[in-house]
């Protein structure tokens, strides 16, 4: 499969993140979803809990930052591994929300961490210029 243009891939990355916010604000101010008790055997008070569904509402900034202004501050390897960090940030807050009976967005989250995953791992997610970026030349051609 071939590369995909390098606006096609700031246009799915601004998406991706405007897509991560509205899902945290549809999250905690219209569907009033509430965290786990304990993340990873850590008990959590009320303060705590607010401040984590702060996290996961703004967590979109990453992508909108980052990967849809093309920034490129890492290598390409660097730059899929902190791609598929991402993804596993997405698969561990897909796993924060307290189980509800009807489709909620813990699903959403998990879709979104094999997209961001995939694309990780495939490292057609970043532009010509982040291949580039890191890179040392050794020859001079004329």
């Amino acid at each position: 499969m071939k590369r995909p243009s390098d606006s096609q891939i700031r246009i799915a990355k601004i998406v991706l993140g405007i897509m991560l916010i509205l899902t945290g604000i549809a999250a905690f101010n219209i569907q009033n979803l509430s965290l786990e008790n304990s993340i990873f055997g850590i008990n959590l008070d009320a303060t705590s809990k607010q401040y984590i569904s702060y996290i996961i509402m703004g967590i979109g900034i990453i992508p909108l930052v980052l990967w849809g202004l093309d920034i490129n501050l890492l290598s390409r390897g660097r730059t899929r591994i902190l791609q598929i960090v991402f993804a596993i940030i997405l698969f561990i807050i897909s796993g924060m929300f307290v189980e509800t009976p009807t489709l909620s967005v813990d699903i959403f989250y998990f879709l979104l961490w094999l997209v961001v995953f995939i694309a990780g791992v495939t490292g057609k997610a970043i532009t010509k210029k982040g291949l580039k970026t890191g890179q040392k030349i050794t020859k001079i051609r004329v």
